[in-house]
């Protein structure tokens, strides 16, 4: 499956850097209802008042008569905490009292709604929300709080100089007089132009490995402006920074939520799909004689990939489902995939890649990397290898949406969860066969998201079937469905090389070697190309903080048949595993604290050492490493630099000598993400993140045998349970820099973590994603 929703790129070749900066460096504009004429926005929100009782003074804001104040968040509500974070920069700016706002979601809208950060796309991934968001959101609350106080002004005759604001009141010391914005909304004055808003002394958003040099801030100082208002210091903030309640939970705790599973519409028809044992196989044959005598069934509908069988009650769809007779059409190169032949021949591939790698990234002379990497009188070389096997998201709630058409067939609503809402809108109105811009979007709750929902599922399913039917349709998929249909987590294999100056110890030069399939490839070829046939998102986690002179990386990207997409953090976790086992391995074998081996390494990014340091002191590093000689438990840490970000996480681990059974009891992980919007939700993020990440490093693993995957439910594809949860410390480090996103961070370095314990309670590391006990019970034997 292709999709054709990015902009096209010149067939001319492109360097990486050339297509990253020209990628997103798209025009950065903010969407705000006032930037037109004056007169007739001053007209249009006079009417608004006058028949709603309220008035929008861009399509951030929404101020009620009554001192509500609705905000608009545009990136969706994954249980990340986007529903607090991203309002509070509203209101800061607009000086809103926070126990009045509402959080109202943005549809589906590029062009009003696109993250600059991220290419103006209306997307819900990447760590790229709060900081891509930050100073638009900023922008409108000042612009709503100018207004206001512009209008008070205008009422009292005052200048707006003399006036102040404070928790939705306009303050003028002078007299004393106050009025609350609901008071304003009846007299509302839109002023001829607004000014222009900045922040002079912010840092800008510094390059982003994946998405490139950022576009120039919104907020940055422009002389050519002599009507410039200046945006709050961070010393003034009241909301930035300052922990509150989430305004999401209590739904979510009393169970009044709503997510896309929850969706009742009068009339609405049920659906499912059967697919063959291989997703993707077509169905030949269908006798569906059985399935339409179930009580409740409506039609069986046969798909290019499927059958659907539609009813009024999802029960009856269950029963008739299962009632389907179906011959599939062979599909032999999906039928001739085996993850372990496949992961075979990633690893193989790894060792030996001439004439199918391809130089993704270097720094320094590569010639004298390559000499460096062959072992000589002043340096050795050490190299690992691992392999990670495919990976199921495991969201717990399975794919689902709802469409209603409308009478006319011209245009249609969607109910789905969604992290790329724009991207479903386009796929389901071309299967409808309507503009996107007649198919209107909601976009509940998301039970999980993980990167899997940045691509569609049960929504092309509803398409189609509606397509067909002419009426409001839901469709649900199974566990088993979601499983056997997801996109996985690349299966990878990866190569260290690296050459150590016996003399001074320091590393001088170090080689990744990455091989896996590719999502970019799959989605976004024409990007693909761009990137000289490789996939950043898998082997960008080997471009490192450390201060290593020498460095490559090479990267092999072969095409399989069972689809693969990003998770997380995309490959940068496996990468780190082997990057971060590599270290310390390097550090024991020269007898060097691991800690202090990659402050060694550092002396150019004071921030890593930073969290290093402060990680060590939460863990009482040293005093526990001298003094845990019984063997029963051990300290292993790992270190990741990611989009700007810096992260050092320590864990404590034992080990089951008979059952090869790892079992972590303790975590302590120190971070540095510049501003900090919101420090609890923040601790929430790297806690959930940390603990995905146990459970994927030891026990996620999705297994293919002629195609069909093996695993079915949580009865064979076992997640972390509440039993097994260890304690988890986490400490954030306040520094100056720009904002940075958190949602990948926790899950990166957990891993390697681990494995560097392991390793100091085995005497060796384990090579293989994720590290089950049969490996650990052939690293406990092994001499």
């Amino acid at each position: 499956m292709s999709m054709d929703i990015a902009p096209s790129i010149e067939s001319t070749p492109l360097s990486r850097r050339q297509f990253l900066i020209r990628s997103s460096t798209v025009s950065c504009s903010v969407a705000f209802a006032l930037t037109g004429a004056a007169r007739t926005a001053v007209a249009a929100a006079t009417q608004d008042a006058a028949t709603t009782g309220k008035i929008s003074p861009n399509i951030w804001v929404n101020i009620h008569e009554d001192g509500v104040i609705e905000i608009v968040c545009p990136a969706v509500e994954l249980g990340q905490g986007a529903h607090t974070a991203l309002p509070r920069f509203v209101a800061e700016e607009m000086d809103a009292d926070w126990g009045a706002v509402r959080v109202l979601q943005a549809s589906a809208n590029d062009k009003l709604y696109g993250n600059p950060l991220a290419w103006n796309t209306q997307i819900t991934a990447a760590s790229r929300t709060t900081n891509g968001y930050f100073d638009v959101l900023r922008v409108a609350g000042a612009q709503a709080r100018y207004i206001l106080l512009h209008t008070a002004a205008g009422k009292w005759r005052v200048p707006f100089a003399e006036l102040s604001s404070r928790k939705s009141v306009v303050l003028h010391a002078k007299s004393g007089r106050r009025i609350t914005y609901g008071e304003l909304v009846g007299s509302i004055q839109m002023p001829a132009s607004l000014p222009h808003f900045f922040a002079p002394g912010e840092a800008p958003q510094p390059a982003d490995d994946y998405f490139g040099e950022a576009p120039l801030s919104i907020v940055a100082p422009d002389p050519k402006r002599k009507d410039s208002i200046r945006l709050k210091r961070k010393y003034q903030y009241q909301l930035i920074g300052v922990d509150t309640p989430r305004p999401d939970i209590p739904d979510k705790t009393t169970g009044k939520a709503s997510y896309g599973m929850d969706v009742q519409l009068p009339g609405m028809l049920h659906a499912m799909v059967e697919t063959g044992p291989v997703f993707g196989m077509a169905p030949e044959e269908v006798d569906e004689a059985q399935a339409l005598q179930v009580p409740g069934i409506v039609r069986v509908l046969r798909l290019p990939y499927g059958v659907a069988v539609v009813g009024d009650n999802l029960i009856a769809v269950r029963i008739a489902r299962r009632k389907l007779q179906v011959q599939w059409a062979p599909l032999p190169e999906k039928q001739g995939y085996g993850s372990d032949a496949v992961l075979q021949e990633f690893s193989e591939l790894a060792r030996e890649t001439k004439g199918t790698a391809v130089r993704a990234w270097s720094q320094g002379d590569a010639s004298a990397t390559e000499s460096a990497l062959a072992a000589g009188a002043r340096s050795s070389v050490e190299r690992f290898e691992m392999t990670s096997d495919l990976v199921y998201q495991s969201p717990i709630e399975p794919q689902n949406a709802t469409i209603r058409p409308s009478a006319d067939g011209k245009s249609a609503e969607a109910w789905v969860g969604t992290q790329w809402p724009t991207v479903e809108q386009g796929f389901a109105a071309s299967i409808l066969g309507i503009p996107p811009d007649q198919l209107k979007m909601h976009l509940p709750y998301v039970g999980g998201g993980f990167g899997r929902r940045l691509e569609p599922g049960a929504m092309v399913d509803a398409a189609h079937i509606v397509r067909a039917v002419g009426k409001t349709v839901k469709v649900l998929w199974t566990r088993e469905d979601d499983i056997k249909r997801n996109p996985f987590r690349q299966a990878l294999a990866c190569r260290i090389e690296a050459a150590v100056d016996e003399k001074s110890g320091q590393i001088s030069a170090m080689r990744h070697t990455v091989v896996a399939d590719s999502w970019l490839a799959r989605l976004f070829p024409q990007y693909f190309g761009a990137y000289q046939q490789t996939d950043p998102g898998n082997w960008i986690g080997g471009r490192v903080a450390y201060d290593i002179p020498l460095q490559v990386i090479d990267a092999v990207t072969p095409r399989r048949s069972v689809d693969v997409c990003y998770m997380r953090g995309i490959g940068v976790a496996q990468v780190k595993f082997a990057q971060e086992s590599l270290m310390d391995r390097l550090a024991n074998q020269r007898k060097v604290d691991p800690i202090e081996f990659r402050v060694r390494h550092l002396k150019k990014e004071p921030r890593a050492v930073a969290v290093l340091n402060e990680v060590a002191r939460m863990s009482n590093w040293r005093r526990r490493r001298q003094t845990l000689s019984d063997r029963s438990t051990a300290l292993g840490v790992a270190y990741t630099p990611y989009s700007n970000a810096h992260v050092a996480l320590v864990s404590e681990v034992s080990l089951n000598s008979q059952t090869g059974e790892i079992r972590v009891l303790r975590v302590w992980c120190a971070l540095d993400i510049g501003l900090v919007a919101q420090p609890d939700i923040v601790k929430s993020q790297m806690e959930g993140g940390i603990v995905q990440g146990l459970s994927v490093a030891l026990m996620e693993r999705v297994t293919v045998e002629r195609g069909v995957v093996q695993q079915t439910n949580f009865h064979n594809y076992p997640i972390l349970r509440m039993s097994q949860m260890p304690d988890i410390a986490v400490t954030i480090l306040a520094t100056e820099h720009p904002m940075t996103g958190v949602a990948e961070l926790g899950l990166l370095q957990i891993a390697p973590a681990i494995n560097n314990a392991v390793a100091h309670l085995t005497g060796t590391h384990l090579t293989r994603l994720p590290m089950l006990p049969a490996q650990v019970l052939a690293a406990i034997k092994s001499p």
